[in-house]
């Protein structure tokens, strides 16, 4: 009997999502996506052909299912731990689901609530924290560390031994080089390489991947 699974919020990464339950129920019927709880939305209202339940608040009142989050983009990683927390959940409801066109290593280890999207490939050793977000066609090498919140965009690549802190985003296409520390709550550009590691709260851009000064990142939209 397939199980009741709720998706928090309703941005681009419900797709990747739905992609992979119906992947994984064409298999074996495992979950079935009931509706959304988002704080954005009205209660009532029809969104990819499925309800909108109520606010993230409202969690607590769906016992027996289980929640995935698909809330977090390169302006709003950084208050997942918040968002989350707001739910009222306690880890073990969160989902964890692997794309069954997705590679992952026996040896690896995957926390609560993650996602590991289509053409992912995750090494062995590998430690993939709560609520991690691995997107479609990322690599995470052998050995390396995937902190909770983490968010590898699409076709990144995270090479062997590396450490990527708690709440840290990785945009698509960027590169990181093996070994290295990643700072928490750091924010790796879109198809930046990175060759030296980054301090905690950082946001690095380019070939090779350097800081943003200041005054830069506070010119930046909200």
């Amino acid at each position: 009997m397939s199980q009741p699974l709720i998706i928090l919020g309703t941005g681009g990464g419900a797709h990747d999502v739905m992609d992979t339950v119906e992947a994984i129920n064409a298999l074996r019927p495992t979950w079935r996506i009931v509706g959304f709880l988002d704080d954005a939305r009205p209660a009532g209202g029809i969104h990819l052909d499925l309800p909108v339940l109520g606010r993230l608040c409202d969690a607590v009142e769906f016992p027996g299912h289980r929640f995935i989050n698909v809330i977090g983009s390169d302006r709003s990683y950084l208050r997942r731990p918040e968002i989350l927390a707001s739910t009222g959940l306690p880890p073990d409801r969160f989902a964890t689901r692997v794309h069954p066109q997705a590679s992952v290593s026996s040896r690896a280890r995957l926390g609560h609530g993650v996602h590991v999207a289509f053409g992912a490939s995750v090494g062995g050793g590998v430690v993939v924290g709560d609520q991690a977000a691995l997107c479609p066609g990322c690599i995470i090498g052998h050995d390396t560390v995937v902190g909770d919140y983490a968010m590898v965009g699409p076709g990144a690549v995270v090479s062997g031994f590396v450490h990527l802190g708690r709440n840290t985003y990785v945009g698509a296409h960027a590169v990181i080089r093996q070994s290295l520390r990643v700072g928490e709550r750091t924010l790796v550009g879109m198809g930046a390489v990175v060759i030296h590691e980054t301090p905690k709260g950082s946001t690095v851009v380019g070939n090779p991947a350097r800081a943003l000064l200041r005054r830069k990142l506070e010119a930046l939209p909200a």
